[in-house]
């Protein structure tokens, strides 16, 4: 078959545009898990796979750790080694950091990198960033993983004001003022999923205590936080 040169550029357009959705897809979202504490009903962790990564985001403390590696893959010979350092030879400022792990690359931003300096700039092929000195409230708080944004409510969204709003295209949603007595602020909804809670007229043992979780999906679920010292069994 020959080819002429209007075929050829069709060829390598279309390639290109394939292996850009492909990279695309590999950094998103593809199961989500959403713990809840069961003492302030507040989002305590959210562990998340993106390509062959599990990852896990703590929103409060504002900080991301490697989990694991999936295993659908050849395994190569840096999967064996458990864990290596950037040195101070040839690594400046990163001495002593974490360097991989299982495998993984891990990065971080450099002294060029302003106040991202020091911070984690990606694992592997995912990459990380922040909310700069323009972003107000939201200054210095994870941005970005993978191809997927995070949200925060600010000044203009009253009592949900510095909390998650989004996780990739996945909404969050609080009770308000005008919710059952117990349940303001407390954390509504995660994508479909619903959460409720008991309120002031069920027994005082369980009031604002979560009642039940319904919605979950294969791909997105939301579950109490069991490492927690306590936690309210769901209502059957």
């Amino acid at each position: 078959m020959i080819l002429n040169s209007k075929s050829s550029r069709y060829i390598i357009v279309t390639a290109l545009f394939l292996g850009f959705s492909l990279f695309c897809n590999a950094q998103e979202l593809s199961k989500v898990n959403f713990k809840i504490s069961p003492q302030t009903a507040a989002i305590n962790s959210i562990v998340f796979t993106i390509g062959e990564l599990s990852l896990q985001l703590d929103p409060k403390a504002n900080t991301i750790v490697l989990i694991s590696r999936g295993s659908k893959r050849v395994p190569e010979w840096s999967d064996y080694l458990d864990e290596e350092y950037y040195d101070g030879f040839s690594d400046g400022g990163k001495k002593g950091k974490l360097k991989s792990i299982g495998g993984v690359k891990i990065d971080y931003f450099d002294v060029f990198d302003g106040e991202r300096n020091g911070k984690i700039k990606s694992f592997g092929g995912v990459r990380v960033d922040y909310y700069d000195v323009f972003d107000g409230e939201r200054r210095g708080k994870i941005k970005l993983i993978g191809s997927n944004t995070i949200g925060y409510y600010d000044v203009f969204d009253g009592d949900r004001r510095g909390k998650l709003k989004s996780f990739g295209k996945i909404g969050i949603g609080y009770y308000d003022n005008f919710s059952s007595a117990g349940k303001n602020g407390k954390v509504s909804s995660i994508g479909p999923v619903r959460i409720d809670y008991h309120d002031n007229f069920s027994p005082a043992a369980k009031s604002g205590k979560i009642k039940s979780i319904k919605g979950n999906t294969p791909d997105l679920y939301v579950t109490i936080d069991r490492g927690s010292r306590m936690y309210s069994d769901l209502d059957d």
